[in-house]
């Protein structure tokens, strides 16, 4: 089964998730900016609902939809 960018996104973000509960100290970056799981969860929310709005928009915009 081919994984879809939303599920890709929605597995990151749950797996970002996991991070912060079990307070992992992961850094994505480096020691002077410091993004750690909790930096980075809400833009790949944001990612996540923009992709949902660009398939919603591509789903009106197809032929033969009313």
């Amino acid at each position: 089964m081919k994984l879809t960018t939303e599920q890709g996104l929605q597995l990151l973000i749950c797996w970002l998730q996991d991070n912060i509960d079990c307070e992992s100290p992961i850094i994505f970056d480096n020691d002077e900016d410091m993004t750690d799981s909790a930096a980075l969860l809400p833009c790949l929310e944001q990612a996540l609902n923009a992709v949902r709005d660009l398939h919603h928009l591509q789903l009106l915009h197809k032929p033969g939809t009313p």
